[in-house]
């Protein structure tokens, strides 16, 4: 609980001392369909398939789905203690494409992204009773752009979780998260930098012993990599995942 709460103030420090800057406000759908299956009680394998779509400010503020933003696809591995309350990400690989979020004329015209992202770390599982669960989430990631001819970029993220059971087939979600770039970074770049924020909320409904759908709401608070300029995206989330 204390790791949920110092990330929350964190990001809202930093949300609040960039407040003069130039923002972008943007209406997301952040969507992704999950494969995931457990050989045994230590590990996990996970696949998945992301979609993400954004509004377009010329045409329609309101509609999330006038313009693509990110089309990719992820792999996880994933080993467990025996009481289930660590867990070490051993290996997350993910290739997507991506276009750039849609706040000035000058974003229309840039290219599409590509990117090829490797990332590991380790996650706390503290489950408090049968409802009530804390996780708390640490990350280093090694990003690969070709915009940057493939030369690795760094990114270390935290995120805090908790989940709480409102019925059998029902949960409450709430996360915050801060992204930060690190060694190596982009010439001319600060070392150690903000880069987002998140939080959010969703439910999880168990469809069935196997399957599970998320909705859900998250705000992110990001700045742009070669200017201070920041984008925020107000990102409506819808997830399915299914155990096999």
């Amino acid at each position: 609980m204390q790791r949920f709460i110092f990330l929350f103030l964190t990001g809202l420090l930093s949300f609040f001392s960039q407040a003069q800057q130039i923002h972008y406000p943007h209406l997301t759908l952040w969507s992704r369909i999950q494969v995931a299956k457990e050989p045994n009680l230590h590990w996990n394998l996970v696949g998945t398939f992301l979609w993400r779509r954004q509004n377009n400010y010329l045409e329609n503020r309101y509609n999330p789905l006038v313009s693509p933003l990110l089309i990719g696809a992820q792999g996880l591995i994933t080993h467990r203690n025996t009481t289930n309350t660590v867990w070490v990400h051993i290996a997350q690989l993910t290739y997507m494409m991506s276009h750039q979020l849609l706040g000035k004329p000058d974003d229309f015209n840039a290219p599409i992204g590509k990117e090829f992202r490797y990332a590991g770390g380790i996650e706390f599982n503290q489950e408090v009773n049968e409802k009530l669960t804390f996780r708390q989430r640490f990350m280093q990631e090694l990003r690969f752009f070709q915009a940057n001819d493939f030369r690795p970029i760094g990114r270390v993220r935290g995120r805090a979780n908790v989940r709480y059971q409102l019925t059998p087939f029902v949960s409450a979600n709430g996360v915050t998260e801060l992204l930060f770039f690190d060694p190596p970074v982009l010439s001319n770049q600060k070392s150690f930098r903000f880069h987002q924020f998140w939080l959010g909320g969703s439910l999880l409904w168990s469809l069935s012993e196997r399957v599970n759908l998320e909705t859900g709401y998250t705000f992110i608070h990001s700045r742009r990599n070669t200017v201070v300029e920041f984008d925020e995206q107000n990102v409506l989330n819808l997830h399915l995942s299914i155990n096999i």
